[in-house]
């Protein structure tokens, strides 16, 4: 038997204000051209299907469309993750709910024990144990200590998985059944993408890998890197379709699909993806750019360049360099926006000084524009004429009267005019 399984498609993401929608219409037609070449017998989506409770017109539409095409490929089943809203996917599932195909596993009950689905593939079945994300509000209290939280998550994921497992084996043929459970879950252990949310990757959630139950293939989404499971059990996070973030550059992408035979360890087969804008950040100086422009084509870029001083026009320039990428930003490191900081000798006991307080920070900080030992000259100049009556003169205060004096029309020819 196999198992085609996908994970994490966060439709209707953004990234750094730029839709994905594009990449995502890609990569999924990319995804039904496989499952139609490996012919599965059950597809398997282990959550976070859209990227926010409330997704686009657009999301909603792409996902539909999608899983009508795969469902017409092998039986597809859909389970929640922290990213998807529940009463959402019910409704998602009504509509899409044709010829028992598509099962969107997301409803109260399911969301807090689970379910079990059964399937006949040949003499045999497969039996999947679905288990959608858990928030901890709905078995904590915020009056445990935080240890104890920690432990009571962990606690209750373990105990939900063995009550699974028991179901699971309810009528089970070892000669001719295999078993699948399918998760959206942080396993401590796991390696993530840091574009994850950080609050549902945290120690709090993380679930330990020892206590998935022994079945032939556990499908875990939640972690956008590609990985195998840790622990014991053959499985995999499927990862995201898709680089979604910063934290992702150089990640390759993939989908599974796991053979499996009743009686024997599960075959993992990666199959990747190419579809989709891939993302870089590019770091160099303008001339080490322009050495990579051939490398970068179609990519949605951040730069970062090192210049000696401010560079009035740099945006215009990285522009032209890489035309065709989707710069979402240009950071400039101007070397003379920060100070090389001398720590000088302070008696011990001693506080320093306001100046050598705010050399520090542009040491360490930099400057918007300005070169710092002009802002670092200035500060000084304003600190010392702190307690005049009147503010001192400073030359960029009388450059800027020269400036505007030009613009300044002189009282008798206002008054001509008038």
């Amino acid at each position: 038997m196999k198992v085609l399984h996908t994970s994490d498609w966060h439709l209707g993401r953004t990234t750094w204000g730029h839709s994905r929608n594009q990449d995502h219409e890609v990569v999924l037609d990319e995804i039904t051209a496989i499952a139609a070449a490996a012919q599965p017998d059950l597809i398997l989506n282990t959550g976070d299907l859209f990227d926010q409770q409330r997704p686009p017109v657009q999301a909603m539409k792409l996902a539909t469309d999608v899983l009508r095409a795969l469902s017409a490929i092998a039986p597809v089943v859909v389970i929640s993750g922290n990213h998807d809203s529940a009463p959402l996917l019910h409704w998602l599932h009504g509509l899409l709910r044709h010829g028992e195909r598509v099962h969107i596993v997301a409803d109260p009950d399911a969301v807090r024990v689970g379910t079990v689905l059964r399937f006949p593939v040949g003499d045999g079945r497969l039996h999947l144990a679905a288990l959608p994300f858990i928030t901890a509000n709905r078995i904590v209290t915020v009056l445990d200590d935080p240890s104890a939280r920690r432990k009571a998550y962990a606690a209750h994921i373990a105990a939900v998985q063995r009550e699974l497992l028991h179901r699971l084996h309810e009528d089970f043929d070892p000669a001719s059944d295999v078993s699948v459970l399918a998760a959206h879950q942080y396993l401590a252990g796991s390696v993530a993408s840091r574009t994850e949310n950080p609050n549902h990757t945290c120690d709090f959630y993380a679930t330990d890998p020892e206590q998935i139950p022994p079945v032939d293939y556990a499908a875990f989404g939640h972690i956008h890197k590609p990985q195998e499971l840790p622990g014991h059990v053959s499985g995999a996070y499927a990862g995201s379709p898709i680089q979604l973030d910063f934290g992702e550059v150089g990640e390759a992408k993939s989908v599974v699909l796991a053979h499996l035979h009743p009686g024997n360890p599960a075959r993992i087969e990666r199959l990747p993806l190419h579809a989709g804008r891939r993302l870089d950040v590019a770091t160099g100086t303008l001339d080490e750019l322009r050495a990579r422009a051939d490398s970068i084509s179609t990519e949605i870029c951040r730069i970062v360049v090192h210049t000696p001083s401010h560079e009035p026009d740099l945006s215009r320039q990285i522009r032209a360099l890489f035309p065709d990428a989707t710069i979402v930003q240009i950071d400039e490191n101007a070397a003379d926006r920060k100070l090389d900081l001398i720590t000088p000798d302070t008696p011990a006991g001693s506080e320093p000084d306001n100046v050598a307080m705010f050399s520090a920070y542009l040491a360490e900080q930099g400057t918007r524009a300005a070169s710092a030992d002009r802002v670092l000259e200035l500060f000084g100049t304003l600190l010392h004429h702190a307690g005049d009556e009147l503010p001192p003169a400073l030359p960029v205060e009388e450059l800027l009267a020269e400036d505007l004096s030009a613009f300044t029309v002189p009282a008798e020819e206002d008054e001509a005019a008038a």
